[in-house]
């Protein structure tokens, strides 16, 4: 029913409504979009609903403070409003991913809002001494979100693959929480710290930054099961970009001076330096920094004298926007000369977004999204060999016990060549140990090197940690995608009879670095 709203000869040119600032336009002139909105919201409903409840626990439990035990999610219902947009801007842009073929997409940039009084979802909370039920009721938001729409000629009109859904700044949240329970408690504000929770789980890690994908691919088709809703967390995608700077220092005439500069990239609360004494001969500095969030509105980077006892000398900076990461951005060169201190300095700054990774673990459970999301990930390389390695450790079998009185508290120390790029905490007192954690790290040459992921066992100081085995991959051009292999570790205790495994993924995704 909802395709014969989706025309595509309808071309979107309002941007905001009523002829304000920033567009013009007016609600009517998107009336057939809210109704097609509002068809495929009556369709996905439960779905949502269902999919609301099945993350929600998850992150609602990580975000919990020590004095709650457990959250359960009970029950969600949306009720009867709508989503409806109040402005919208479309931009048609190309997806390669850096593999081979090329995928078409449209960017929409839209303001939605929602009121729905009738809206509920209960949790039970469980305390140390009692268990309590909340509900929290007649929700209400106001947000700019970026709909990236991935048409494709392989499936039935309109076209649409899927969609990836993400707020792009944070959106106004407003509900009510209620406590179901006859005991008064106000005394001790578990009804305010249990409102925290949930404006934490509905702007921070639910619409904001995390990333609803929508499955259209199967829609239309013979036995096709229609729509399907997936919920990637933040922590799922968690470095979505790549700055990469290469700055040129050189001198305007020759000089035996020495100068010390220094290149700096700041994005919201991280930054990273290097620093290059120069004489005469030209000098190239290349730093490459992984973004955590696009919610940062820009990355600068600069190139200045640092000078130990008096203020530094600004040579000159680049600012970088983040908030077309989305679309094709070209290089920017800027070049900046200071005759007083006898320098030139040429910054060229490249931002890249990065493909998504798609790979979920829930307890032991670890799913892989790549099918549904063609276009979206890297599943080969083509001509880069630089770029970022995602690692994610799932959890370990068949580890044996080397502790007089318990089991082993089992850890992973992963290398990257010869360098340590993570550690586990230890899990304790199990011989099928759950890590569930990931690090990302920026390679240069990825096809030739080597993974060693190397387990132990925690003991108490002065004890020594026993050595449990390791295992090594020798990363190739197959190696792109992994998920959830499964490595023997190899051990050298004869104490150890059964075979031990360790379960990973591997994620490559190409980028040019500096």
């Amino acid at each position: 029913e909802y395709k014969s709203y989706l025309r595509p000869t309808m071309t979107i040119t309002v941007s905001k409504p009523g002829g304000g600032a920033g567009g013009s336009g007016s609600y009517a002139s998107m009336e057939w979009l809210n109704a097609a909105i509002g068809a495929w919201y009556g369709v996905t409903e439960h779905q949502i609903e269902a999919l609301i409840k099945d993350v929600l626990e998850d992150v609602v439990n990580k975000e919990a403070p020590d004095i709650i035990e457990k959250i359960t999610v009970q029950e969600v219902t949306f009720g009867t409003g709508l989503p409806e947009i109040k402005g919208i801007k479309s931009r048609v842009v190309n997806s390669n991913c850096l593999t081979k073929g090329t995928q078409k997409k449209v960017i929409f940039d839209v303001e939605l809002a929602l009121d729905s009084p009738d809206f509920e979802f209960k949790l039970s909370v469980k305390l140390p001494l009692v268990t309590l039920t909340a509900a929290v009721q007649k929700l209400s938001f106001f947000g700019n979100l970026r709909i990236s729409a991935f048409f494709s000629d392989q499936v039935a009109f309109p076209g649409i693959q899927n969609l990836c859904i993400t707020f792009t700044d944070r959106p106004e949240v407003g509900f009510n929480v209620e406590l179901l329970d006859a005991i008064d408690i106000d005394t001790f504000g578990i009804d305010k710290i249990i409102a925290n929770i949930i404006e934490d789980i509905l702007t921070d890690m639910l619409v904001y930054p995390g990333r609803l994908f929508v499955d259209l691919s199967k829609v239309g088709t013979e036995g096709g099961s229609g729509i399907e809703v997936v919920m990637m967390p933040r922590s799922s995608d968690q470095h979505p970009g790549v700055v990469a700077t290469s700055v040129k220092v050189s001198r305007l005439r020759p000089t035996t001076d020495t100068l010390k500069v220094q290149v700096e990239i700041e994005s919201g609360k991280e930054e990273k330096k290097e620093t290059v004494e120069l004489l005469s001969d030209e000098q190239i500095v290349a730093v490459n920094h992984l973004i955590s969030d696009f919610d940062e509105d820009e990355v600068k980077v600069s190139a200045k004298e640092s000078r130990l006892f008096f203020k530094d000398i600004q040579f000159g900076s680049v600012k970088v926007d983040l908030s077309d990461m989305e679309f094709t951005q070209p290089e920017i060169v800027k070049s900046f000369s200071n005759e007083d201190k006898n320098v030139v300095i040429d910054i060229r700054v490249k931002a890249h977004i990065l493909p998504l990774i798609a790979i979920k673990q829930k307890d032991g459970e670890v799913i892989d999204y790549a099918s549904k999301f063609t276009g979206q990930i890297c599943t080969e390389i083509t001509n880069i060999n630089s770029g970022v390695v995602y690692i994610h450790v799932h959890k370990a079998t068949g580890i044996p016990k080397l502790d007089d009185h318990t089991h082993s508290d089992t850890f992973v120390t992963v290398y990257h060549n010869e360098k340590e790029v993570l550690k586990t905490d230890d899990v304790k007192d199990t011989a099928d140990p759950i890590f569930n954690e990931w690090t990302e790290f920026l390679v240069h040459e990825f096809v030739g090197s080597k993974l060693t992921f190397k387990l132990d066992d925690n003991d108490v100081w002065p004890n020594r940690d026993d050595a449990i085995g390791a295992a090594t991959i020798e990363l190739t051009k197959d190696s792109v995608r992994k998920v959830n292999e499964s490595l023997k570790i190899t051990t050298k205790r004869k104490d150890v009879t059964g075979d031990i495994n360790l379960f990973v993924s591997v994620v490559f995704r190409p980028v040019p670095l500096a």
